[in-house]
């Protein structure tokens, strides 16, 4: 089963992403703060990671680029979300693409997303 890490402060947005993906068969797990998304990377070795950008002590783009510059975060598919924009969120939004496999402007189509999981990732189980 593939696995997938949800790093999203807003426990509602984190609730619903998980509890969506998880009805399609993926293994999720979550965490509040960029600090505890990349512990969870470390601990759960996750197939997908959906980042939040606006988090708490350790943006989205700071955790993206810590996991992404190890030999076992380089191959780890990153989707970026925001539904905030300042100009240097759009300056690395545009930025994102050398470390993420995409980015996500909230609110996003679920259909859309699971698409793009399914795109990085394939589904959530050989079987499936």
């Amino acid at each position: 089963m593939k696995k997938i890490l949800v790093v999203e402060d807003d426990p509602v947005n984190l609730q619903i992403l998980s509890d969506f993906l998880a009805a399609h068969g993926y293994d999720m797990r979550g965490a509040a703060t960029g600090p505890e998304g990349v512990a969870q990377f470390w601990s759960e070795r996750p197939d997908l990671m959906l980042v939040d950008v606006q988090l708490p002590r350790k943006n989205g783009f700071e955790v993206c680029w810590e996991i992404k510059r190890t030999p076992e975060g380089e191959h780890t598919p990153v989707l970026l979300m925001s539904a905030v924009y300042s100009p240097r969120d759009e300056q690395d939004r545009f930025a994102a693409p050398s470390l993420a496999a995409g980015y996500l402007s909230k609110p996003f189509d679920l259909g859309d997303l699971l698409s793009r999981v399914k795109r990085l990732i394939g589904d959530a189980s050989p079987s499936a």
